[in-house]
Parts: structure tokens; sequence; C-alpha cells
């Protein structure tokens, strides 16, 4: 067994996710808000929550739903003031639990007092990233990630400007250290007033590749290329966020800290950013979010995946952090991705099954757990969309994009499936609270539709059901805290090569756990090569009758073993 891993606050931690458009709305705006999240704190107490992460909140034209930040030092209108703000940390750390902020600080709105200088040629012209033309045309075939070229031109100052996300997203120029230095002010503007960490958002992408290459050619049909490639991960990351740890973090050493890196493809790239805990405690990679998209495609375009798939890149990520002192996050869902279950395993015949094997198999990895709102109770992705019901940036530029290509009123329904299978809306439909109209988000007009299953599928009926998967949630994370093996001991991954069931062992001085969860619709048959020992958890009644050492799982079983060593 390896040596005892360092010991910390922010490993132990279950940190909670909450879309606060989507949340509780507290004024019947039908818009989520902050005194809306602060009476609900109680309820994320009980639910074993020790850190609550709060999606952007502040000034924002809310184009891509408050990811287009005007004002760092503001919150949004629609989700309260200031006051409700200190009001709702206040009350949040009287119960024991922390609060981080959302920091995206690769690209502002350009609404942002600092573009609209940056436009005028004044001192912050190269406060964000602009380019002449080249030939006549954008500096690059940089195709950006909600559609269309990664340049925009401005005719006033006759430049093209960055923008790797949307044309309302300019990206700020990371290379000017009055850029730096602005951030890191944003920064201890928040910790300052009470603020315990932050996820950052896409936060490599802040060093892009000197002299803007033109990206490989893989799509034949576009002259925009879609990637990530010279738009993340360029040279300098490290230093910037070394600098950041120099500058701001290591004045706050209770800091939570998690960037979240699309591109950063394997262990080996992740580890120097999250060594011992510096510069980054962890981040968000994407391995396991990708592994069912199409490469160098949208996220629309969905492929069929295997169960050695992801034991390859969780095993691998969760092994290597575990050699070289790293640290994972162990997340299957959050504003960006659908709900998990419809994806990974099943939201219909097995729902209730399905949602507590998943529970057992993301809380047991070694990593800091990060549960996004409603995952306990086993939400599902709405069962279908309208063009008119789409609410997110990302989707709606795909569905025109894609609706250009065909003839007046061709059928989309194709794309339609596309967006229910994967889109962001999916995840940010209102939180279910109970039965009543709107399930109990608002008393007004929901800014996005309700999940059709909300009468059957809510905290309410979930709160008196024992055998529920909030119930089974909670017996998870209680037991998690009280065995802390499941946090610090060494992770071990069994049987890599079957299909059919994902299965490991946590070892510490204590003894060993094992965890078995059947990804598979059917019964099936696995033979478990290590001693089970005392079964803590699992989401089916258990037999003890083995024949021949062989264990039958029944379909998306999971179980959590604990044995002496």
């Amino acid at each position: 067994m390896q040596s005892p891993q360092t010991r910390a606050w922010w490993k132990e931690a279950v940190v909670y996710q909450i879309y606060p458009a989507s949340f509780k709305d507290s004024t019947g705006s039908g818009f989520g808000d902050l005194n809306g999240i602060t009476s609900k704190l109680q309820y994320l107490r009980d639910l074993g929550v020790d850190v609550i992460w709060l999606s952007p909140i502040y000034e924002s034209p809310m184009r891509d739903m408050g990811y287009d930040i005007s004002d760092y030092r503001a919150i949004h209108p629609d989700m309260g003031t200031m006051a409700d703000w200190e009001r709702l940390v206040e009350e949040a750390h009287a119960l024991g639990m922390k609060v981080i902020m959302d920091l995206v600080v690769n690209h502002t709105s350009d609404q942002h007092e600092w573009f609209k200088e940056s436009k005028k040629g004044g001192y912050k012209r190269d406060w964000y990233i602009w380019q002449p033309a080249k030939e006549g045309k954008e500096p690059n075939n940089w195709g950006a990630i909600f559609g269309g070229s990664c340049w925009e031109w401005d005719e006033v100052s006759k430049g093209y400007y960055l923008h790797v996300f949307d044309v309302s997203q300019p990206d700020l120029n990371w290379e000017n250290p009055a850029v730096r230095e602005a951030v890191w002010d944003v920064m201890r503007f928040w910790l300052d007033k009470g603020c315990d960490g932050f996820r950052m958002d896409v936060i490599n992408c802040v060093s892009k590749e000197p002299g803007f290459p033109d990206a490989p050619v893989t799509d034949r049909k576009e002259y925009y290329q879609y990637g990530l490639l010279h738009r993340f991960n360029g040279p300098y990351l490290s230093r910037y966020l070394k600098e950041m740890n120099e500058q701001v973090l290591k004045y706050y050493p209770d800091a939570f800290t998690v960037g979240e890196t699309p591109g950063i493809a394997t262990p080996e790239d992740a580890i120097a950013l999250v060594r011992a805990g510096k510069p980054l405690q962890m981040i968000f990679h994407f391995e396991h979010m990708y592994m069912d998209i199409e490469p160098d495609k949208k996220c629309f375009f969905h492929r069929d995946w295997k169960l050695t798939d992801l034991k390859n890149i969780l095993g691998k990520f969760m092994l290597h952090m575990q050699e070289h002192n790293g640290w994972d996050s162990l997340y299957v869902e959050n504003h960006d991705q659908p709900r998990i279950l419809g994806r990974w395993a099943n939201d219909t015949t097995h729902r209730v099954e399905a949602a507590k094997m998943l529970a057992i198999f993301h809380a047991t990895g070694r990593g800091t757990l990060f549960l996004y709102q409603g995952q306990e109770l086993g939400l599902a992705n709405p069962g279908h969309w309208t063009y008119d019901e789409l609410r997110d940036l990302e989707e709606i530029n795909f569905y025109d994009a894609e609706a250009a290509k065909r003839p007046p009123g061709a059928d989309m329904s194709d794309v339609l499936a596309q967006i229910q299978v994967i889109g962001r809306d999916n995840a940010r439909t209102p939180m279910r609270w109970d039965d009543s109209a709107n399930a109990g988000f608002t008393t007004g007009t929901p800014w996005i539709k309700v999940n059709e299953d909300y009468r059957v599928w809510n905290l309410a009926n979930e709160l008196s059901d024992p055998k529920s998967p909030l119930a089974f949630w909670k017996e998870l994370l209680k037991i998690r805290r009280e065995h802390r093996g499941l946090v610090y001991g060494v992770f071990e991954m069994l049987d890599w090569e079957n299909e059919q069931v994902y299965a490991y062992t946590r070892t510490d001085e204590r003894g060993q756990y094992l965890v078995v969860c059947s990804f598979c619709a059917e019964e099936t048959a696995w033979k478990c090569p290590v001693a089970s020992g005392t079964l803590l958890l699992a989401n089916y009644v258990v037999s003890t009758y083995e024949e021949g050492g062989i264990t039958r799982l029944q379909a998306y079983e999971g179980r959590l073993y604990c044995r002496t060593l």
C-alpha cells in the first residue's frame, strides 16, 4: 500500500453546484435568485453538502447565461443585490458551509467597460486580442465554440478581435500584465468579502498559441475549423497560474480552487497544474464527457462508447494523480452537460436503480466530489425540445446553422433529437421542489420550461420515500464522511477489460473498500478477484449465496463493501 495521502479539507468536501437562474425564485419573476438559494441552505446542509458553488451571478447581458460578464463587482439585478449575496454567505457559513464563485476571466462581455475602452483604441486597446485582416479575411481559420469564426471585424477601429466562444465574449489578452493584475484584483475583492474560493471557467484558454497559426483542416466541408487546438493550452498557462498563486492565492491559504480545462487530455498534462495542490488544487478535465462525442465535432454528434473507454480515462487519471501527488475532481453532471442517467445508464425502465448505482460509482472514486443541483434526485433530461423552447446560445446557433444547410421548411427533428441527448438546456430546467405549479420553482412564468415529469420526480416526494435516490445519496454521503478510506484510500482498478462491470478498491490502514457497479441493462455474472467483506450499501437486496465464486449482478446494480485487513 502506498504512503498515506496528505489530508486537506478540500479533498474531503462535497461540493454542490447551483445554477442560480434555475434553482429557486423568491420573487415570482420566473428567474432564480440569491434569496431563493438562501431559503434552501438547510436542505443542502441536511443532504451533506460542505461547499456551494454558484454559477455566475454578476452583472451581465445574459447572452451566455452569465458567462458574459459586464461588471465583476456587481450582482445581476435579476439575482438580487450585494446585500443578498452577503446574507447568503453569512448564513451558509453559520451552517458550516463554504461558498465559492465562478471566476470567468478568459473573456468578458462586449458590454464590459474594458472592452468599450478597447474598441476606442485607447490605453486598454491591448487588454483584448486584436489582429489586422489577413488577405482581406480573418487572421486565421479558427472556428468559435458557439459557431462561425473566432474573429469579429470592428468597423470603427478597423481590426478583428478574438472570441473563442461567442461574438459577444471577446477574449482578454493575458499577455498584458495589466490584464492579469486586474484579474488578481477581482479575486481579492471577492475573497476579502467572504468568498471561499473559485471555480475557474476555461482557465486553460487564457494562453493561446503565439502567432495564431491556422488550425489543421479536419472538416473539409467547413472553412472555420472547430476545435481546441491553438486556442487552449498555450505555452504561458503554467506561468500565469503560478503568478496567480504568488500574487493572490498564497495569501488566502484556505481558498478552494478548481480549474475547468477542456483539452487537458492526459493525466501527464494535468499533473503540472495540480501537483501538491499548486497552482490549482484540482481541475475539471473533459475526457469522460468527450468519449461519446465524435472527435473534432460539436458536442451534438454522438458516437457509441464502451465501459472500457470510461475505465481507461478515469482509472488512468486517478492512478497517475495517486502516484504523482495530484488530486482529481469527481463530476458527471454540471450546467454544460446533460443529465447522466440517460447518457451512461437508463432513465426509463431502471431509473431508480441506475441513479443509485451511478451514485456509488460517482462518490467513491479518488477525488473531490461535485454534485450538480437535482442530481441527488435522479433527474433526467426532458423527453423532447421544440425550437421555441431552446434557451441555450450553443443549441440555438447549432440549430440555425444546420437549418441554413437545408431547404426552407426541411424536417429538423433529427437536430432536435441531438439536442435532447446532449444539449446544455437539459440540465438547466428548473429545480423540482414539489408537484405544485412549475415544480415549486416560481409563482411566475419560468424563464425555461419545467421538465414534464416533475409531478413524480421532485424533492417533496423523495423526502417522504426512504427508497428514493435522495435517501440513498444521504446515506452514501454519511458513509463517505465516516469512512475516510473512501477519500484517501489507495485506488486500484479491478478487471480492466470487463465491458459490463466497473469495479475497484480503495485501501487504507483501516481496511479495504470494494466498489462494484454494473453498467449492464440485464443480469450479468461477475467473478470478483478480491474478498468482498461486509456490505455497506447496495441498490438491491443482495443475496449472500454465490456459486463457484460468481457474483450475479442485476441490471445497473451497485454495491459497496468494506473489510478489515
